[in-house]
Order: structure tokens, then sequence, then C-alpha cells
């Protein structure tokens, strides 16, 4: 009886390991095949300024980036956006009552923040806001993108906020903050662009949202962001970046205000010859 026991234990451990070597096989061959995408196929996310600008220094790497087939550029074309963003839900739910987006409209994104252009409510009430968002735009048919800020963190009266004592990027995990996001829409952003000058806490912060995300919604789309407002050197932009190459589908390139533009354009320019 002891041996017949031991037997089916050793059965059991056995088929456990071998599943757990399968499922992490599987992980890495994911991992390796999203590694190899390129950006012909990544998302680039990036506003009409942005491009117009890095197209007056190099019009190369700007169609590069911002005009690869999986890009979106919020505004543009001009007259007949394909994509336009809302910083408020209200905001947008308002636009859909009054009829006022232009019908070309085909992708809508809400950019929750800790800053005065997203409504009080919304700051402090992030998650309810990103369901209403996402609900409203899939019932009128366009794909929603949503890309909350980790500031959401530091509002004051938040229904979950930072703890004393811990990071900006524990509390948002453990506010569920990304989950939330990609169970409400189709495209997710990690704003994580405030790390990008050490790369190691920009790709842990970045590969455990997009963990979230993913765990909340399988068919979710993860990018990251990557802006010019934390650093001179593009080469900080292309570490940050090649630090989650297998980990994200994409990116949104920041240029904020026109700030540094020439370094998002050398940044491009190295990404384009990776």
């Amino acid at each position: 009886m002891r041996f017949v026991q031991r037997r089916n234990i050793i059965v059991t451990v056995s088929l456990l390991v071998l599943l757990s070597l399968a499922s992490t096989s599987a992980h890495a061959r994911a991992n390796h095949s999203r590694a190899r995408l390129g950006v012909a196929t990544e998302i680039w996310i990036g506003t009409a300024t942005t491009r117009g600008t890095l197209a007056g220094i190099d019009a190369d790497a700007a169609a590069g980036l911002l005009g690869a087939p999986e890009s979106i550029t919020l505004g543009e074309p001009i007259g007949a956006p394909l994509a336009l963003s809302w910083s408020s839900e209200r905001r947008f739910a308002r636009d859909v009552a009054d009829r006022t987006i232009p019908s070309s409209v085909r992708i809508v994104l809400y950019d929750p923040e800790g800053w005065l252009a997203t409504p009080p409510a919304e700051r402090r009430a992030p998650i309810s806001a990103m369901l209403a968002f996402g609900a409203l735009a899939r019932a009128n048919g366009y794909l929603p993108v949503i890309t909350p800020h980790p500031s959401l963190m530091q509002v004051h009266g938040a229904t979950c906020a930072q703890m004393s004592g811990e990071t900006l990027e524990a509390a948002y995990l453990r506010c569920g903050i990304q989950g939330a996001a990609a169970r409400a829409a189709d495209i997710v952003e990690v704003q994580a662009q405030f790390l990008e000058t050490d790369p190691d806490a920009y790709e842990a912060f970045v590969t455990d949202a997009a963990a979230q995300a993913r765990w909340a919604n399988p068919g979710v789309q993860v990018i990251s962001g990557i802006s010019t407002t934390f650093t001179e050197d593009p080469q900080v932009l292309f570490a940050a970046w090649r630090s989650v190459r297998g980990v994200v589908d994409g990116h949104y390139l920041n240029v904020p205000n026109g700030v540094r533009p020439s370094v998002a354009v050398a940044f491009a320019r190295a990404v384009l010859t990776a």
C-alpha cells in the first residue's frame, strides 16, 4: 500500500513538473515571439502635434514610428481625425450625447490623471470612471484606449490612495488601476515614463502592470509611456524601450509642449535601426 501511495506521489509530482516546464516554455516562446515582432508591428501612439514636430526634423523617423501600420495619431488627419482623446469621462459622455464627435473617429482615448483636466470625482474614483468610459465607447462602436496615470494615487480623498511609506508604483498596483483599465479598454498604457531614467525600475513596474492588465483581460494590448520630459539623452529613452521590448505591445511617445523634439527623433532613429 505504501509503495502504491509513493508511486502515485511520484507520478503526481512528475506531472506537475512537466506542466510547469510546459507553461514556462510556452511563456518563453510567447515573450520571444513578442520580442521579434519589431517596430513595424508595434503600436505607437502620439499626437498630431508630436508627429508634425518630429517630421519637421526628420520625416522618415517620424513616419517610421507614428506612421507605422499599427500606429495611432491623435487628432490626425486634421478635419477628419481617426482618433481623439479626453481627460474627462464626463466630457466624453457629453460629446457622445451631443453628437459632436466627428464621424471619422474610430478610436477614443481616456487619460485620467491627478490634474485639473480630469474632474475631481473622476480623480477620486478613477476605476468607475474608466469602466463608464469603456462601456460608453463600446456601446457607440468605438475602440477604447485608457491611459491612467499613477498620480491618481496622490489625489486627496481618493477611494484608493498611496499609503505612508509606499511607492507610487506599489500603490497603483495594489489599487488595481491597470487591471480596471484593461477590463474597460482594448489598449491600455502603463504610464511609467517618470521611471525611464532607471531602466530596472521602469522594466519592473511595466512588467508588473502589464501582468495585472493581462490577468484582468487576456486580450488587451499593453503599451508603455516614453517621454522627452525627463532626459536630454536619447539613449536613456532607448534603454527604457529595450528593457520592455518583450513585455509590451508598443508605446505612447510623448513630446509634451514640444520639449526636446530632437531627443525624440534620435530615439526614433535608434529604435528603427535596432
